[in-house]
């Protein structure tokens, strides 16, 4: 068998000499720094460079640039340790002579100078390569730092568009999303959102901790999610307990109600926490429309009018957007930010309808209706501010006012009008509530002059959360002043018959809706044939007056006469007329009607 032929050594064909400088060059620069390749990778190279050292050296006049090439080229031979620079020119310096048989004047001139140019292109060579290490380095950080940027700036954006707890959509990702879909939107293109809030989550935040109320959280995002997979739908949190579902595109309101209608179906499954099972319900507000001249705050701000509609009515869970019924919120608004300085400019005012005793047709006293003399709307009736005083909290000063105003008018008529008359004024629930009432009517009768008995406040009873309480407290003071107590509304809420035995009240007014039935043409309604003459007759059991509102015609009128109402009041009888002409009509006996009474009463 035939041996492989061999390689021949690097360098075999330069003189002895010079392979025995490379071997012994190489053990130099060993000694001193690690070379990478070792002897096989560095010999051909030292042996290269003595060659090229030497044709330097003969060379007329001396090559001096083959010495900085020499040094460049042991850099790139990545022997480049500063030890190495030394140990060589050491090492060249003492024996490159005689392995060159160099005369003397070039062992003397020209070595010094060449070996001096091999460190001159040593050094300008690693220092080449240490800027081009550095630059490689400051690459990387920079392509490095861009990562991190790049990694921070997603990172960033995630947080800005999802919520922290849940990882759901926020608010400005819904108004993100809202944005895109309403910018040039197609033609007929409708959306809807449906904007959900926990019922009593503070309570459970409050008494389980924040840990508790976070697990609540993240079940309802749970249970919600499905809800919107893969189905037009997007799904945000807004913040705490309020959660979003955008339907992107709609065929009418229909289709938002039935969504809502699935969202609240999944939370009533109890959340169990560290033993306790927390049942979970909603409240939901819904808005339906083009998405064309829709804007996102608009639209978000319509879904939260309408949950607060659904939050402060308890008999329902959830509500669509009502332009109407916004529009007259926001008139409501607007009249009641008016309401202050109409108040200290005396806008407010009363007009008196009188009360008519049904027997005999006479005005025994006056109810005052407050009106607002509205310097661009003109004259606005109670419905119309009332609601208004009570948002901004400007129905007791209001109320304090009428009663002053009506207790001084009534004060005055004692000297122009024949025989004692009533007052009534009606009396807001906050009011009835106020620890100091007592105390501010005793006051208010006794500026006016006007005797206790003289006026009638009239209540309702939602003042009235149970019999206990400063508003009851307050009702017997009042009737120990000798003020006369009516129950307003009576028949309207869901105990009134308890507190007829209960409050200290001398009168009920009936609610109007007894008196419907009772027109000229109509027949009597059943629950006005069978339960008005039982009103009647039970209050008058338990000597309390009885007073109509609302009669309208002469048959209302007559028909009440022979129940044994006392009392009545209503456009039929006398329309609401202004403080002047009150003198003349109390004690007077108002027109008898023509009209035959009904057979059937």
């Amino acid at each position: 068998m035939t041996e492989p032929q061999l390689a021949p050594a690097p360098g075999n064909g330069a003189p002895p000499a010079l392979r025995d400088l490379a071997r012994d060059w190489f053990d130099a620069v060993a000694r001193t720094t690690f070379v990478p390749g070792g002897r096989v990778h560095a010999l051909p190279v030292l042996l290269d460079c003595l060659g090229r050292l030497a044709a330097a050296l003969s060379a007329k006049p001396l090559d001096e640039l083959a010495g900085c090439r020499v040094g460049a080229d042991l850099v790139d031979a990545n022997l480049s340790a500063p030890e190495a620079l030394g140990a060589s020119l050491a090492l060249l310096g003492r024996r490159l002579p005689a392995a060159l048989s160099l005369d003397d004047d070039q062992a003397r001139v020209g070595l010094p100078t060449l070996l001096g140019r091999l460190a001159t292109g040593f050094t300008d060579a690693l220092r080449e390569q240490a800027l081009t290490a550095a630059e490689g380095i400051r690459h990387a950080e920079r392509a490095a730092w861009r990562r991190r940027q790049e990694r921070l700036q997603e990172d960033l954006q995630h947080a800005l568009l999802h919520h922290p707890l849940t990882g759901l959509p926020n608010r400005a990702a819904l108004t993100r999303r809202l944005t895109d879909l309403l910018t040039d939107p197609p033609a007929g293109l409708r959306l809807g959102i449906c904007l959900l809030n926990l019922d009593r989550f503070g309570a459970v935040y409050d008494s389980l901790g924040p840990a508790a109320g976070d697990q609540v959280l993240l079940a309802v995002a749970e249970r919600l999610c499905p809800l919107a997979a893969g189905r037009g739908r997007f799904l945000a949190h807004l913040g705490r307990d309020e959660y979003a579902l955008l339907i992107e595109r709609t065929s009418g309101p229909d289709e938002v109600v039935k969504a809502a209608d699935e969202v609240l179906a999944v939370l009533p499954e109890p959340v169990l926490l560290d033993g306790h099972q927390i049942s979970v319900t909603g409240r939901a507000g819904i808005v339906e429309r083009p998405a064309a001249g829709t804007d996102p705050t608009e639209l978000l701000r319509a879904a939260h009018i309408t949950l607060g509609w659904v939050n402060r009515n308890r008999h329902c869970s959830w509500a669509v957007f009502d332009p109407k019924r916004n529009a007259a919120d926001v008139a409501r608004h607007a009249l009641g930010a008016q309401m202050p300085a109409a108040l200290r400019d005396g806008e407010f005012t009363l007009v008196y309808q009188p009360l008519v005793r049904l027997i005999d047709r006479t005005v025994v006293g006056v109810e005052g209706l407050a009106r607002w003399r509205h310097p661009r709307l003109g004259v606005l009736g109670p419905a119309q501010f009332i609601a208004a005083a009570e948002d901004t909290g400007l129905i007791e000063p209001l109320g304090l006012h009428l009663l002053r105003l009506a207790c001084a008018q009534a004060a005055r008529w004692q000297d122009l009008a024949s025989g004692p008359h009533l007052v009534s004024v009606n009396l807001a629930t906050t009011q009835i509530r106020h620890p100091g009432l007592p105390a501010l009517v005793a006051d208010v009768l006794d500026r006016a002059g006007l005797p206790p008995h003289q006026l009638q406040l009239e209540i309702t009873e939602n003042a009235f959360d149970d019999t206990g309480g400063s508003a009851l407290a307050n009702l017997h003071a009042l009737h120990d002043l000798g003020i006369r107590l009516a129950l307003d509304d009576f028949g309207t809420g869901y105990s009134s018959l308890a507190y007829l035995s209960e409050l200290p009240i001398q009168a009920v007014k009936l609610a109007t809706g007894f008196l419907r039935g009772l027109g000229s043409s109509d027949a009597p309604r059943r629950s006005n044939r069978t339960i008005l003459p039982a009103l009647i007759s039970l209050c008058h059991d338990l000597g309390l007056t009885i007073t109509a509102e609302g009669i309208e015609t002469a048959t209302q009128a007559q028909r009440l006469t022979r129940l044994g109402c006392d009392l009545g009041q209503g456009f039929h009888l006398a329309e609401p007329v202004d403080p002047e002409r009150i003198p003349e009509l109390l004690g007077t006996v108002v027109s008898a009607t023509s009209e035959s009474p009904d057979p059937a009463w």
